[in-house]
């Protein structure tokens, strides 16, 4: 056998060797691969499994917070409707303030006025009230004297008197009623030697009725006397 067959088969069975190496270092490479590949798959399995609850309340709370996100619209709304009920509200008391003020100024200005008119009201009441007594003392019955006098007659062996006549004159409109003269009469010294009273009935108003009347009395001449009509009314 010649040199160069030896050489071709030792090159050929190390280049076998080689093949046979590397394949079966492949075929461990594409084992090791495999059983990482099958490692991470089992891995990513269970933590999909153990996480796949996770998830579920994720979606949950996803959910709850769209919800609560939709009550909170919902309340924004209406507290912006409150809002503007407030706002319109305020526009309306500030507007019953402006009202309110003006008529308090109106109702001041009026209590003056009937203040004022309470005041001429008093007064005018004071001047009727006065008219009125006077209108009371013309209507009250009212004695007045015409020409009604007194002489002290004093006739021989006669008992001495003192004559009374004249007429009496109601000046009022109502009519005077147990009508009398009240005739007091004084001697020197200021003895009182008469002290009577002449009756004569009613008077009507504004109308006179006459008197003449004797009062006698003893003992010496009259000084003075009086003659005082009286009356009920």
């Amino acid at each position: 056998m010649s040199a160069k067959r030896v050489v071709g088969r030792g090159l050929a069975i190390g280049l076998g060797i080689v093949c046979i190496i590397l394949v079966v270092g492949m075929v461990g490479t594409m084992a090791y691969y495999t059983m990482a590949i099958n490692d991470k798959n089992a891995t990513y399995d269970s933590y999909v499994s153990s996480h796949s609850h996770t998830n579920s309340e994720y979606n949950t709370l996803n959910s709850q917070v769209s919800s609560l996100n939709a009550q909170k619209a919902s309340l924004q709304d209406q507290v912006d409707s409150l809002n503007l009920q407030i706002n319109s509200l305020n526009a309306q008391l500030a507007n019953s303030q402006n009202t309110i003020t003006s008529l308090t100024s109106q109702v001041a200005d009026l209590q003056n006025q009937v203040d004022s008119l309470n005041s001429q009201i008093n007064s005018l009441n004071a001047q009727i009230a006065s008219l009125q007594s006077q209108i009371s003392t013309l209507e009250s019955p009212k004695l007045v004297k015409v020409n009604l006098v007194g002489g002290d007659n004093r006739p021989w062996f006669q008992t001495p008197y003192l004559h009374v006549y004249g007429y009496i004159c109601n000046v009022g409109s109502h009519t005077a009623y147990n009508c009398k003269l009240h005739v007091v009469a004084y001697q020197s010294g200021g003895v009182v030697a008469i002290d009577t009273y002449i009756n004569f009935g009613s008077v009507g108003g504004e109308s006179w009725t006459s008197v003449d009347s004797n009062v006698y009395y003893s003992g010496s001449a009259l000084t003075s006397w009086s003659i005082t009509p009286q009356w009920t009314g």
